[in-house]
């Protein structure tokens, strides 16, 4: 491995443990690397220029209009980690 494609993946797993909310213990055993590894690519990346930079995962929705009564209308959303979210229209 080049030094910057484990750059680039350092910056992938530091971007990982700030969405994680984990401690940096837990997630350092969790990723099977040492917490002072973790602590050492966390002072290279900090939050502000790891966040700046990260890839946007919105992803694009669209609806058709529904028939329903308003008062029972309502968009859900299922994310992958099994989180389910309920809006109502």
């Amino acid at each position: 491995m080049t030094r910057s494609s484990i750059a680039t993946e350092m910056r992938k797993l530091v971007n990982s443990y700030y969405e994680s909310g984990q401690s940096r213990s837990a997630f350092a055993r969790a990723h099977g690397i040492s917490k002072g590894k973790l602590c050492y690519w966390i002072q290279k990346f900090p939050k502000e220029q790891v966040i700046k930079s990260a890839k946007s995962n919105f992803v694009s929705l669209s609806a058709t209009p529904s028939t329903a009564p308003t008062f029972s209308r309502s968009m859900h959303i299922r994310l992958g980690n099994g989180v389910e979210i309920e809006i109502p229209l």
